[in-house]
């Protein structure tokens, strides 16, 4: 049995229905190959029937020599069928610790999101054969119920949207609908190359498994949206959680955490990760992170870290952030009142406006510093000076952000603290001008 345009033209109007939205554009993610030529070629053949603008795109790699013959393939084939073909070039170069495929899909993907406005939905032609190699790959990486829910069929992506049309469509039906219209397409000679894990998996293992069980890619396709229903209950549960637990702020409560089961922490850990744009932890330090962190006694900091995330635990709080820089104590800078000025290593930026009454009085260039320890201060309308120590601990202020908060000082007089205190006597009052800060700390 072959595949249809018609069936193409349903699936587009369930997109749109799922939606709630009419699609302004549909972009056929168009590489050349086989799969994807059927997608063009159905979606030429039944966009007379559809309100939005049909357009593809071709993404160049410059991995492989005969990518640019690729390209001049790509716009015959478009313009054979009228439809307009963007041609983006993108840095596919593998960073250290990542795969050739994982560089290549994240440079696509971000070449796809810079093409797409609101109602724009971006169409790539993974299918039922795809997606059962997904969910084997993920497996044997020993991913969770998000990983082995593989790709989804409709997601976000950029302003738009990424829609999956074929995903439940066999290998065997494009193939014979590719034959049935003529269709000509690219081969990649590195789709031969068993160095790449799904290529190894596609060329001698699959074939393998489907001797024995010809059923095995709708099979593994069930399992998968099994696997992604229940993924969507646990992110809803997460959620539930999430209302009770994670402030305005990002913290999260841990007193809240620890009367949660030990499955169910995990569960919203993850979630609030996301939330807060972080990259997932290992196993291994998603236990790290629960055993440290969460069982601590209150009087510790623990720290937990992973690439591009550190979780810090203040009182009864977690707090999730980029890895911080290491801080120069004796950093000296000179500045202005009313200047604006953004602290190196990342620790923030102070802001001051002026004002009458209120805030610092000031009327000479101060210095800004950090904190190097034994500094006190006369909050102003009060009697006898306080340790910083102090006052940092009676406004919660966490650790990591008093060596990160500026100070600013008149010649060797500390005169305030921005975002906590003025000191006497340079708190304005009455008449008086005076500027009221602003701090800023990073993340």
């Amino acid at each position: 049995m072959s595949f249809t345009s018609l069936q193409l033209h349903e699936a587009l109007r369930s997109c749109s229905s799922r939606l709630n939205v009419k699609p302004s554009c549909f972009w056929v993610a168009f590489s050349g190959g086989m799969d994807s030529h059927v997608l063009l070629h159905a979606i030429a053949q039944c966009r007379e029937n559809m309100d939005a603008t049909v357009k593809a795109v071709y993404v160049e790699h410059g991995l492989q020599a005969e990518s640019q013959a690729w390209a001049t393939h790509c716009k015959a084939v478009c313009h054979r069928y009228d439809i307009s073909l963007t041609v983006l070039q993108v840095d596919a170069t593998a960073n250290k610790g990542e795969s050739p495929e994982a560089a290549a899909r994240t440079a696509r993907y971000a070449a796809f999101k810079t093409l797409m406005s609101k109602n724009d939905v971006m169409l790539t032609a993974q299918h039922e054969r795809d997606q059962s190699e997904t969910v084997f790959l993920q497996l044997l990486r020993g991913a969770g119920t998000r990983g082995l829910s593989a790709m989804p069929e409709l997601t976000q992506l950029g302003k738009g949207h990424l829609y999956r049309p074929l995903l439940n469509i066999s290998y065997k039906s494009l193939q014979n609908y590719a034959t049935d219209h003529s269709l000509e397409w690219i081969n990649d000679p590195s789709n031969e190359q068993r160095r790449y894990d799904r290529n190894l998996l596609r060329l001698d293992v699959m074939p393998l498994l489907r001797e024995r069980w010809p059923s095995l890619d709708a099979t593994v396709l069930r399992v998968a949206t099994q696997q992604a229903e229940a993924q969507q209950l646990l992110a809803e549960l997460a959620e539930q959680d999430s209302e009770k637990l994670i402030e305005a702020a990002g913290t999260l409560i841990i007193s809240g955490l620890r009367e949660l089961s030990v499955i169910r922490q995990r569960n919203l850990l993850r979630f609030w990760l996301e939330k807060q744009g972080m990259q997932p932890p290992s196993a291994k330090k998603l236990a790290q992170l629960q055993y440290e962190a969460i069982n601590a006694a209150e009087d510790r900091n623990p720290c937990v870290s992973w690439r591009g995330c550190e979780v810090r635990r203040y009182r009864d709080r977690l707090y999730a952030m980029s890895p911080l820089k290491k801080v120069d104590s004796n950093l000296i800078l000179d500045w202005h009142p009313g200047q604006a000025v953004v602290l190196p290593d990342s620790s923030g930026t102070l802001l001051s406006r002026s004002v009458t009454g209120n805030g610092v009085n000031i009327r000479q260039a101060a210095t800004l510093k950090y904190r190097r320890g034994g500094e006190r201060c006369q909050v102003a309308g009060k009697a006898g000076h306080t340790s910083l120590k102090k006052l940092f601990q009676e406004a919660g202020i966490p650790p990591w952000q008093r060596k990160r908060t500026p100070l600013v000082y008149v010649g060797d007089e500390l005169a305030a603290i921005p975002g906590l205190c003025v000191c006497e006597p340079f708190a304005a009052s009455g008449e008086m001008a005076g500027f009221e800060l602003e701090w800023r700390p990073a993340g």
